[in-house]
């Protein structure tokens, strides 16, 4: 990637106690990326942390005080520029006092946006949740009409917008097995998803579902689709991860700039010993400056 002027590149480190900082340490002297822009760093990458490889408080003050102020600094920037997220701990955060359940809700309280979805992306297998950090047990009285319709829009946004897709080709996956089996197995797929197919299929020609979740991947991995929207979050993230587990990369959408994080956690149990893999955080950097 060759750029007139580079982009503006905002990484924080993330919970001081996991691998954030090592792992920016390590994508930014990377010699294919080093040069493709300018990187601002949100936090100390260089200074030891007191309680490497522990859930703290403190941890958790320092993490939302990073993002806080890297959002600061983006609205200050004119032109290219991009956010990359390194990972934080949600307990942490709830210890140092704040009502979060992770980057995503943060980032849109912070920029007053009311729609914003997650999704996954690693070449052609894009994946986006129409409910994210939540109980399994909360995660079918969370869906709606309105959920799927807005999460599945924003996704063909970014499929259209972001990787150039002209027409791209939507998966709804069902919430029961089987889809519901006509309501057998579960009204979901009746009562809501169908209903809001219907209602996409207005906007989303190239559209179908619900498709059992079984199925739907299998598809998607055969390059039959361009994305499929997952109503839960391990729903969509066992595949992908089995997949891309070190290659996968969490873009947000909806946010007023480009944010990227790399798609794993804060791996406490690693953290400190300089061995954690940055492949992951080199995939998210790359694909800000792309999208930048």
């Amino acid at each position: 990637m060759l750029f007139k002027s580079r982009p503006k590149i905002i990484i924080t480190a993330g919970d001081p106690a996991g691998i954030g900082p090592e792992i920016t340490k390590k994508a930014i002297s990377q010699k294919d990326i080093k040069n493709l822009a300018e990187f601002i760093i949100v936090g100390d990458i260089d200074k030891k942390y007191p309680y490497i490889g522990h859930a703290t408080a403190e941890g958790g003050r320092i993490s939302v005080e990073n993002i806080k102020k890297a959002v600061k600094i983006l609205r200050g920037i004119k032109g290219k520029k991009a956010l990359v997220t390194c990972p934080i701990n949600k307990y942490s955060i709830k210890e140092a006092g704040f009502g979060f359940n992770g980057h995503t809700e943060m980032l849109a309280g912070l920029t007053k946006t009311k729609d914003v979805a997650m999704s996954f992306i690693k070449d052609y297998f894009r994946i986006v949740l129409v409910t994210r950090h939540i109980p399994l047990s909360k995660a079918a009285s969370e869906i709606s009409e309105e959920k799927i319709i807005r999460t599945t829009k924003l996704f063909y946004q970014a499929l259209n917008n972001f990787f150039k897709i002209k027409k791209p080709r939507i998966g709804i996956a069902g919430l029961n097995p089987h889809a519901g089996e006509s309501g057998i197995m579960g009204r979901e797929e009746t009562d809501i998803i169908i209903p809001a197919v219907r209602r996409l299929k207005i906007y989303i020609k190239n559209i179908i579902g619900p498709k059992p979740a079984d199925i739907i991947f299998n598809d998607l991995y055969k390059r039959n689709l361009d994305g499929v929207v997952c109503m839960y979050h391990d729903q969509g993230l066992i595949p992908f991860k089995m997949l891309y587990f070190d290659k996968g990369v969490n873009l947000t959408l909806g946010l007023p700039f480009i944010r990227t994080s790399p798609d794993h956690g804060t791996a406490y149990d690693i953290a400190g010993k300089n061995i954690a893999d940055a492949s992951s955080m080199c995939e998210a950097i790359k694909l800000a400056i792309k999208l930048a």
